[in-house]
């Protein structure tokens, strides 16, 4: 009961004070758990099948219905496709609306950093090979928008996928964001949400997330592959992907059809 009190009280001292949490949040980032590293040879073949493909791998190893994230989870445009390991992030409602205030005070304090500031990130923005899982409460606050999702492709972020709410989705469609959300509204994040915790497990639309685990997207949605068992999954999807392939594409030749990447 103590132990659970002094969790409650340190989420609670980050979200009243936003400084001092940080501080917290970098402290909680220390993995607990014993990660285990996926190869790359592993993620290039996650990457080269289907969500179905993985799906199928997952039961027939007898684990149905439970690394599937909810159907509300939807890419932002269709023919998205990515695969890569997650890192994470929480964030939850804090509802504090912002006093009136001049736009320039406003501008000026948006971003800041220290305790005048009015939004803090959980963590740091990811990088290579690394799809940022965010679980956001489907709240309608836009962690993600057009601004911070290039500064993530410009450090080679593979994804993005929240529970939450992209806002600016027209710029981010044009700029080809590679992004799932269960959400889309215009509002900010200021005062209505903010962090909990910086790469640790999440649950983000249903289903457990942990650091180093992979995520798996295209236009069906997004499934989390363990990262203890993603060599054994990649085993399974790959020749699901092999043998569907030259089925479909001798369909494809009877119909006059011409040759697109899905049966090459």
């Amino acid at each position: 009961m103590k132990s659970t009190f002094i969790a409650c009280s340190m989420v609670v001292w980050a979200l009243l004070c936003p400084g001092c949490g940080h501080l917290n949040l970098e402290r909680r980032a220390q993995k607990t758990w014993p990660a285990v590293e996926v190869s790359t040879e592993t993620l290039q073949i996650l990457r080269s099948v289907r969500t179905s493909d993985v799906c199928d791998a997952l039961d027939s190893m007898g684990l149905q219905q439970r690394y599937q994230m909810d159907s509300a989870m939807r890419p932002l445009y269709s023919g998205i496709r990515f695969a890569g390991i997650a890192r994470t992030a929480e964030y939850d409602v804090i509802d504090r609306p912002l006093k009136s205030m001049s736009y320039q005070e406003f501008d000026k304090r948006q971003y800041a950093q220290g305790p005048q500031g009015l939004w803090r990130e959980a963590g740091p923005w990811g990088g290579p090979d690394q799809v940022l899982v965010i679980d956001a409460k489907r709240t309608a606050a836009g962690i993600l928008g057009s601004a911070n999702t290039l500064d993530g492709r410009i450090k080679a972020v593979a994804g993005y996928v929240i529970d939450g709410t992209i806002r600016d989705s027209y710029e981010c469609i044009i700029q080809k964001t590679p992004a799932f959300c269960t959400v889309r509204s215009p509002a900010h994040p200021m005062g209505r949400i903010g962090p909990v915790s910086n790469n640790q497990p999440i649950t983000c639309a249903g289903v457990r997330v942990r650091p180093g685990d992979v995520i798996v997207a295209d236009d069906d949605g997004v499934m989390v592959v363990p990262q203890e068992i993603a060599d054994e999954v990649a085993r399974r999807a790959k020749p699901i992907q092999d043998k569907d392939r030259p089925g479909r594409r001798r369909a494809y030749e009877k119909l006059g059809l011409p040759l697109d990447e899905t049966v090459r």
